[in-house]
């Protein structure tokens, strides 16, 4: 049991602006051990970075791991008591060692968390800033199926990415009607006007919400802490960066849901890792330094 107090505000002190650029909160991230495009089925170790968040009741929520020390998800997925387990290295949730093709990846493993964060001013009425993080108990140690997605650590670049009109969605889905296990499953979802999700929930969306789905590819209320993810040109590589996170479906699933931009809570997440992780974590990040903008592969 946690001896750590959870619900911290959003941390006051400022970030010191140096000289150049940072463009990613983690430099190394956003690379799968195996990538095979156009999959329903996510397939073993192409989506590292995504966690699984179980309470003594089951399956709670989805989340991202985005450093050696922190996960992200939504902040209602946050619980009071912290009695929340983190799985990494995750696909089927029935099998201890997961296996594709006669292809196995090394078993899952599981955290405790120490310490919780939601942001300060959280709504639970309409998820108004509905973000939150988890401090693993024990600092993470990258391996093939296990490792952190790129998170953008400014807002620099919210004009571009305000125009993708798509995100890849992952969660972890039933393999059958009344299965008892769960696998990870990949869909593209569309940007919706925010009108669209203003109707659906009977409230007027803010700037840092997105409205995301479309007819083919719902989100369900199972999804919460999700993330929404495009492919970009980095630093020489392919990488995966995280741009939403899915925040509220109204029942079981629909057409649209709100996702939370992450890109909106940028230097919030920068000043949880910096203030509450180890600083030699955040110093490697400050070396790498660029002035370019991010490209994206099928940009619309």
């Amino acid at each position: 049991m946690s001896n750590f107090i959870i619900g911290i505000a959003v941390i006051c002190c400022l970030w010191r602006r140096v000289q150049g650029f940072q463009m990613l909160l983690e430099e190394d991230c956003g690379i799968p051990h195996n990538i095979s495009e156009r999959s329903v089925n996510a397939k073993l170790a192409q989506n590292p970075w995504m966690a699984y968040l179980e309470t003594p009741k089951g399956f709670h929520c989805s989340g991202t791991l985005i450093n050696h020390l922190f996960v992200l998800t939504a902040a209602h997925c946050v619980p009071d008591d912290l009695l929340i387990t983190v799985r990494l290295g995750e696909y089927n949730t029935k099998t201890k060692v997961d296996c594709d093709n006669h292809l196995c990846q090394e078993p899952f493993q599981e955290y405790n968390v120490d310490m919780g964060f939601r942001h300060r001013y959280y709504n639970a009425n309409d998820q108004t800033n509905d973000i939150g993080m988890l401090r693993l108990g024990r600092r993470v140690e990258y391996l093939n199926h296990i490792r952190p997605i790129c998170i953008f650590a400014s807002n620099r670049f919210q004009e571009p990415i305000d125009q993708l009109t798509w995100f890849t969605t992952t969660v972890w889905r039933e393999t059958a009607a009344n299965a008892t296990s769960k696998v990870l499953r990949t869909m593209n979802i569309d940007r919706q006007p925010k009108e669209t999700c203003s109707e659906i929930y009977g409230w007027n969306m803010t700037f840092e919400q997105i409205c995301a789905g479309n007819t083919l590819s719902q989100l369900c209320s199972t999804d919460s802490g999700a993330p929404q993810i495009r492919k970009m040109w980095h630093n020489g590589s392919d990488r995966y960066v995280q741009l939403g996170i899915a925040s509220r479906v109204k029942g079981q699933c629909q057409n649209s849901g709100i996702l939370m931009d992450l890109l909106s809570y940028a230097d919030w997440i920068k000043r949880v890792v910096r203030q509450y992780g180890p600083s030699t974590d955040m110093n490697r990040s400050l070396k790498k330094w660029v002035d370019k903008i991010p490209v994206f592969y099928y940009p619309k």
